[in-house]
């Protein structure tokens, strides 16, 4: 500092002090010639030397004030210093920060205590259906005009809350089968403060199955397995009441939740009560390595009490078992058990999959039991069952992770995603086939009416398909599918054909983040 501590000057001021002393002892070959008027002299050399030491003293006693002047000047500094600080700490603590974690925009506090994200999914579907109409193959009397066309398969806007240890989750949605009617997904709250359980209550879709456990964005297809469709609505599904609990690890997967109806069920002129069930999801990753893995699990769920109706001759308590064809383009339901009056209903089921690089083959079995309840003639127990197997080969080399949190396989990540600029690549390429049955057939018997035997007709269908899929980025797909169905069926008589076989094709496009 230009005021402060000077070194030079300190120097100066001791060197002075030193020539000053020096001078005042005569010469050794002066001194015998001084002796006269040495008294005096001496006098006036030690006068003129004390005049200058406390000239000194005095300099150096200001030069100290100076100091210590500084000193405190510099300590004002360094507080008001730490003072700014602290107020530019405390502003960029308060200061939310906005990033875009897997693409979902998300305002966060600085703690990362408190956020708020949120994302979308959009499938937009078109397609149609090839049904022979000559006269020489013609479809049976009984079978649908299947409608070509367009369908919002899923509309949904995200909204997620995190505050410490609760997570909010609202999510809309204006897709739907057939869209046109907006509704709800799931409307939940989260409690993660027991790692690793996820404890939850609210509109939720519980852990059931391996196929239904993957996010409709990563399916090998546009819709699920009917079978799955159909045993995951008995106690599970979308926007069901629920309550309970999943905990994950790198090698297991567990999940238990007590259900209830689903959103919009209950109807003051309807229905008296709502549906009561429970789901179950156990899965384990037995093997593993770097490049693959293996999966096994077993899912469960229950149906205690079914919807009650009083406005239902007999029974109260009904249930029905029905799906369309795994495209949701035409909304017929070409296998249908109808309304079945039962006492309760249980699904149960076991998974298989494995993957290696970019290969996947995954395949399920579940059965369902219905406790019939019929208010005349036979009223057997009845049994439905089904399956699917299902493999995706990515061409480009990219793998389908497997994700511990669902115990499920997600889609793949393009490598090299798609851009004409910056040598951008091509996206992922995935190449999909599948073979699904479920069979709504139980106690029937050929050319026999369904009201003698107690069973019913619900019919048997058969999917072939093989799909297409290109990922240009990380949220965008475009899917195109082709199927051959087959549906035998016969009426509740048992002796007219009210099946038929056919094939469709359909294009998705996809959004998602």
């Amino acid at each position: 500092m230009g005021t402060g501590f000077r070194p030079d000057r300190i120097a100066a001021l001791c060197g002075f002090v030193l020539f000053a002393l020096a001078a005042s002892f005569p010469h050794p070959a002066l001194a015998q010639s001084a002796t006269s008027d040495s008294g005096s002299s001496t006098d006036s050399r030690i006068t003129a030397i004390e005049q200058q030491i406390q000239a000194l003293q005095q300099e150096l006693s200001r030069v100290k004030a100076d100091l210590s002047a500084k000193d405190e000047q510099l300590r004002q500094s360094q507080e008001q210093t730490k003072q700014v600080q602290a107020q530019v700490e405390a502003v960029q603590k308060e200061k939310p920060l906005v990033s875009f974690p897997n693409g979902r925009p998300t305002i966060s506090s600085q703690d990362g205590q408190y956020s708020l994200a949120i994302g979308t999914q959009i499938q937009f579907d078109v397609g149609g259906y090839f049904q022979n109409s000559s006269s020489n193959n013609a479809q049976p009397t009984g079978a649908q005009d299947l409608n070509n066309g367009e369908n919002l398969r899923r509309g949904r806007l995200f909204f997620v809350a995190k505050m410490g240890d609760f997570t909010l989750n609202v999510t809309p949605d204006w897709g739907g089968s057939p869209d046109g009617s907006p509704t709800l997904y799931e409307a939940n709250l989260n409690y993660t403060g027991f790692k690793p359980i996820t404890a939850t209550i609210g509109y939720f879709k519980p852990w059931l199955t391996l196929q239904d456990s993957m996010s409709s964005n990563d399916f090998l297809f546009l819709e699920r397995p009917s079978i799955v469709e159909i045993a995951r609505n008995v106690a599970a599904g979308d926007a069901r009441a629920s309550v309970g609990a999943k905990a994950s690890g790198d090698d297991y997967f567990a999940a238990l939740y007590l259900t209830g109806g689903t959103y919009g069920a209950q109807n003051a002129g309807l229905l008296n009560d709502e549906q009561t069930g429970g789901t179950v999801r156990v899965a384990t990753r037995p093997l593993r390595g770097e490049d693959w893995n293996t999966h096994i699990g077993i899912s469960a769920s229950k149906a205690f009490h079914l919807n009650e109706n009083d406005a239902n001759a007999g029974s109260n308590q009904t249930i029905q078992l029905r799906d369309r064809p795994e495209l949701r383009i035409d909304q017929n339901r070409l296998i249908d058990t109808g309304v079945i009056p039962a006492n309760g209903a249980d699904t149960y089921g076991i998974e298989l999959a494995a993957n290696w690089k970019n290969f996947l083959v995954q395949a399920e079995y579940i059965r369902i039991d219905v406790d019939q309840d019929q208010p005349t003639g036979p009223s057997p127990t009845l049994h439905f069952q089904g399956g699917y197997i299902e493999g995706s080969w990515v061409m480009t080399g990219e793998s389908r992770k497997y994700n511990p949190s669902a115990a499920a396989y997600m889609r793949p990540s393009p490598a090299d995603p798609f851009s004409f600029t910056n040598g951008g690549g091509w996206g992922a390429w995935e190449l999909s086939m599948r073979y699904s049955i479920a069979d709504l057939n139980s106690h029937t018997n050929d050319g026999e009416a369904q009201s003698v035997t107690g069973g019913v007709f619900g019919g048997l269908q058969q999917v072939y398909s093989v799909g297409i899929s290109w990922y240009p980025t990380d949220f965008v797909r475009f899917e195109l599918q082709f199927s051959y169905v087959d549906v035998d069926r016969k009426d509740t008589s048992g002796t007219q054909q009210v099946g038929q076989n056919f094939e469709d094709l359909a294009l998705r496009t996809q959004i998602a983040f």
